[in-house]
Order: C-alpha cells, then sequence, then structure tokens
C-alpha cells in the first residue's frame, strides 16, 4: 500500500530539496501547491494550483492554505521558522516529510518520515484529491501588490516596483537576490514562469550574497546575462567585486534599492520600541552615491526616483550590452507587508501571530 493516502484538505509543499526532479506531475493531482522561498523557481508561478510561498513574509493565500490544511505533504523541505512562523504548525495538522534528513524530520514530533527519491515518490500519487478544498483555497486569494503598498513621501515603492518589473522579465531570466528588506518585495511580488531562476542564499541570510552570485552565475552561462537585486547595505559588503565585472565584461544587469541603511533592523528597533543605532545616516550608518562609484569602473548607471525614471531606464538597463546597474531610491521608512507580526502582550512580552495573522490585517 503506497505510504500515502489524501485527506480532505491536504497540501504538498516544495522546497529546495527537490531541486533537479520532475515536478510536473503535482499538477495534476488537484491540491494545492506552496513553495519555500528557495523552491520558488522550480514550480510554474502561474499554475493554477499555486498559492505561493508562505512564510513571515509570506503572501496571505499561501499562508492561509498552509494553516488551514490538515495535511501537510513536504518534498525536499524542512518547515523552517522562517516558513511557519514562530507560532509553528496548529498540532492537529498531519506532517508527512519526503526527506534525507531525519534530524530536520525530528523537529515535528508527530511528523512521518519517507525515505526516497522524490520522483518516486510522486509517481505514486497518482489518485485526484477532491476539489472542493483546492476550490476553497482559490476563494482566498487576494492581490499581492495592496493598499499599504502605495507609494509615499515622493517615493517609489519596492513591492509596485516588482509589480512594473514582472512583465519585463525574459523567459530564460536569472536573477541573483541579496538580503535585505527589498527581498520581501521580490518575494511576495514577483511571478516566475519555466526558464526563469530566482537564486538566493537561503536559510544563511548573509548579506553580500548577490553580487558574487551573480558572477558566478555569469561565468555558468559562459559571460551570459544575469540579473542582480542588491540592497544599498549588502552593496557596501562587496563593491570590489564590480571590478571582476567590468574586468571580465559579464554581462551582470544590478538594480540596487537604496533605503539609507538597513531597513530590516529598523524595523525590529521600532518594533522593540528601542531607538536606533547605527542603521541609518541619523543614527551613525552613512551610504554613498552608488551610481557616481560605478561609473569609476565604466559601468553605465543611472538613478530612478519617479515612475517616469522607471520607464526608461529600467528597458535600457535590461537592453544594454554590458554591465550596467540603476539606484531605485526607496523611502527609508517604507514597511514591508505583509508580515507576521509578534503580538505585545501588557507586561511587555511577545506572543507569536498565528501563520494565517499577516499584518496589516484586511
Amino acid at each position: 500500500m503506497w505510504p500515502v493516502k489524501w485527506s480532505s484538505k491536504p497540501v504538498l509543499v516544495v522546497g529546495g530539496g527537490a531541486v533537479g526532479y520532475d515536478l510536473a506531475p503535482i499538477y495534476d493531482l488537484n491540491v494545492p501547491i506552496v513553495t519555500s522561498w528557495q523552491a520558488a523557481d522550480l514550480v510554474d508561478n502561474w499554475h493554477p494550483n499555486y498559492f505561493g510561498r508562505p512564510g513571515i513574509y509570506g503572501q496571505r493565500v499561501a499562508n492561509k492554505v498552509l494553516y488551514e490544511s490538515d495535511q501537510i505533504i513536504t518534498l525536499g523541505c524542512r518547515l523552517s521558522k522562517w516558513m511557519i512562523g514562530h507560532g509553528g504548525l496548529r498540532a492537529e495538522q498531519k506532517v508527512v516529510m519526503v526527506d534525507v534528513d531525519g534530524a530536520e524530520v525530528a523537529k515535528f514530533k508527530t511528523a512521518v518520515q519517507i525515505k526516497m527519491p522524490i520522483d518516486d515518490f510522486i509517481g505514486g500519487l497518482w489518485t485526484m484529491a477532491d476539489s472542493t478544498w483546492i476550490n476553497q483555497c482559490v476563494l482566498w486569494r487576494v492581490p499581492l501588490v495592496e493598499e499599504a503598498h502605495a507609494d509615499t513621501n515622493g517615493y517609489i515603492n519596492s513591492y509596485r516596483f516588482m509589480e512594473r518589473l514582472e512583465p519585463m522579465l525574459r523567459p530564460n531570466e536569472i536573477i541573483t537576490c541579496d538580503v535585505g528588506s527589498f527581498m520581501c518585495s521580490v518575494y511576495q511580488v514577483l511571478r516566475l514562469r519555466p526558464g526563469q531562476r530566482l537564486l538566493s542564499s537561503g536559510g544563511l541570510g548573509e548579506m553580500g550574497c548577490g553580487l558574487p552570485a551573480a558572477i558566478g552565475a555569469s561565468f555558468a552561462r559562459d559571460k551570459g546575462e544575469v540579473l542582480a537585486m542588491i540592497g544599498d547595505g549588502g552593496m557596501m559588503i562587496n563593491l570590489q567585486e564590480l571590478a571582476t565585472i567590468q574586468h571580465h565584461n559579464l554581462l551582470v544587469k544590478i538594480i540596487v534599492f537604496a533605503n539609507d541603511g538597513y531597513a530590516m533592523i529598523k524595523g525590529t528597533y521600532a518594533n522593540l520600541k528601542l531607538s536606533r543605532v547605527g542603521v541609518d545616516r541619523a543614527s551613525g550608518l552613512g551610504m554613498p552615491d552608488i551610481r557616481r562609484i560605478v561609473h569609476g569602473w565604466g559601468f553605465a548607471a543611472c538613478d530612478v526616483r519617479t515612475w517616469k525614471d522607471f520607464d526608461t531606464a529600467i528597458p535600457s538597463l535590461l537592453d544594454h550590452k554590458g554591465p550596467a546597474l540603476v539606484v531605485v531610491h526607496l523611502d527609508p521608512e517604507q514597511a514591508y507587508v505583509p508580515r507576521l507580526q509578534p503580538i505585545r502582550n501588557l507586561d511587555g512580552s511577545f506572543t507569536p501571530a498565528r501563520l494565517d495573522q499577516l499584518s496589516p490585517i484586511l
């Protein structure tokens, strides 16, 4: 007997461990599919059975589907805190993990581990699930760009930027994404099609990974084109790598999101009601004019401050036949939402929000 039978509300969770496997058969199972951030490009984001990427900075429908499901089947996904929140799963949710790492499975007391190749496991899931559940999931869909993503204080909002950028991406686009607040916009808004890749450091979460990753990806494509998205803080860690790009004339196109420092840490200070230290110009951290710096290496470069700038600069960036960079200026106080906001109690302690309690509450 096959080790898994469908419950009434199952969900398939695809993780980075599924790289290299043929996942096409899962589209025919009539089961909702969600992915980790690392597996964002392993599934056709436009398929009607795909419901996004859950997490602390997840998409509303993805979080809702994962929270309300009664059977979670993971394919190479360890269900990290970043994905399921600090509140964790509901006690009654059944978890089946197709994973080689028993230590990760053991973190869930009632989880069942299945050790077999992912494609072999998928091959046994031939029976379609009942359509009532997936029809309910469809009703939970909401726009990825919300009212909270309005442009503020004369600046472009990064979520709306991703919405405008998405249709400009080429069928074989390779995107490397650094770590920082802006990456929430990338993973919450961009929808990828087969052939497009989105690469980040995953659970390591280290700033400065985006530019070296772009260089490696370009060499892997025989000095081919790569689009790198990097925050101004992350850019400061590896500025010297611009010389490598220029020396080898790599087709690396860079979008730098400048928000005067470290927005994620700004948010942490705000949540804890603490004074800022070393996170922006006012608290002791200075950022250079990156556009002027890259001109010294011979890069084509410009600033994007308005949507009129966007309409000119972004197509030119993508069409340029050499290294190029644009600096997108964001509101230093832009909010990165939706997100799981810890609930502050009267005694000053915090309670984790449920996975489906993304703020701001709609």
